[in-house]
């Protein structure tokens, strides 16, 4: 089950103009008036105070383990061994490159995990000094999942499914699990809101969520959409890649989930994030996944982490995790792989 949650935060901005046409010189020339302005804003902002501003609110949920710093693809800080309690560390990374990126940056992304009540929990910040006017200027970004759940190291598929499966019959652990999300998120608006009294923090959803792959087969169940406002981004994906049991957590909790009198208020999604109907209606209505399985109006595979240009002005392949690495199942990046450098859009 994945735990998906995001709040805007909006700053004030100056519309960006554009470059006036022989024309509009021509015609001002003459004393005509001639509008410039443009559809984005840009929004004056320090990478040191933004990534203050947001490691003191997290500071006061008790968040204090950082996984990585990124300002305009370069990597300022990764937590390449697990470390615990490293916020520390990432600022004292960030004071070394304040002569580059004290001001004027286009895109910051910071990351943190955190662990609370049987959730593992990851926390990533995005800004942009530069967007629509119609967006925010920064996304947080929250992912979860219930460490019960999660794999263990050297954990056969057998092992796994005999450990898990008496879980999933389990209706109050998921909605405590929801529940609990739904106060953390609304924790993180609370201590954003403290921080930066400048800013509109808007908390915009924090949901529970199974996936459910037409198929069967799990392909594409796991890549990052393309972009951070993409309903389907799950940050948990971009900093802990997968692992191949999480195919079979899914057909268990679907399975479980379908057959119980009153299930837990979790949706079940497209792999590339459309939304199927809650657990309950989806019991009620078995039509709801059948009906996937024809197509829906899922995302076509073309559509997911590879750049493609769906809308989403934010987006990119997915945070830069390479294919080969990432965080290895002891909480640090694996010898193996990891970020890649490319966090480009």
């Amino acid at each position: 089950m994945r735990l998906i949650g995001q709040i805007h935060v909006s700053l004030k901005g100056s519309i960006i103009q554009r470059n006036p046409t022989v024309w509009e010189k021509l015609k001002r020339s003459f004393g005509a008036t001639v509008d410039l302005d443009t559809d984005r804003v840009r929004v004056e902002l320090e990478a040191t105070a933004v990534v203050d501003q947001v490691r003191r609110a997290l500071v006061q949920l008790g968040v204090t383990n950082a996984l990585s710093l990124v300002i305009d693809d370069t990597v300022i800080f990764q937590d390449t061994d697990g470390k615990p309690d490293d916020l520390p560390d990432l600022v004292l990374a960030l004071s070394e490159h304040s002569a580059v990126f004290g001001r004027g940056f286009s895109e910051l992304r910071f990351a943190a995990e955190h662990e609370e009540a049987g959730l593992h929990l990851v926390i990533e910040t995005r800004a942009r000094t530069e967007h629509a006017d119609d967006e925010p200027s920064g996304l947080v970004s929250i992912g979860g999942r219930l460490r019960d759940l999660e794999p263990r190291a050297g954990e056969s598929a057998e092992d796994y499914r005999r450990r898990v499966e008496p879980l999933a019959k389990d209706p109050a652990l998921f909605e405590a699990a929801r529940l609990q999300f739904e106060s953390f998120v609304g924790r993180v608006e609370g201590a954003l809101k403290a921080t930066m009294p400048e800013a509109r923090v808007d908390h915009h959803h924090a949901d529970a969520r199974v996936v459910h792959s037409p198929a069967g087969d799990g392909a594409g169940a796991e890549r990052p959409p393309v972009g951070p406002t993409h309903p389907g981004y799950d940050p948990f994906v971009v900093y802990y890649p997968p692992s191949p049991l999480g195919m079979m957590l899914d057909v268990m909790l679907i399975t479980s989930f379908m057959h119980m009198l009153t299930p837990p208020h979790v949706l079940f999604v497209s792999p590339a994030g459309t939304m199927l109907g809650t657990a309950q209606e989806a019991a009620e209505n078995p039509d709801l996944l059948s009906g996937a399985d024809r197509g829906g109006d899922d995302l076509s595979a073309g559509d997911e982490g590879d750049g493609a240009d769906d809308g989403d002005p934010w987006g990119d392949d997915g945070g830069g995790v390479d294919d080969g690495g990432g965080f290895d199942d002891g909480g640090g990046f694996d010898d193996g792989g990891g970020f890649d450098g490319d966090f480009g859009d």
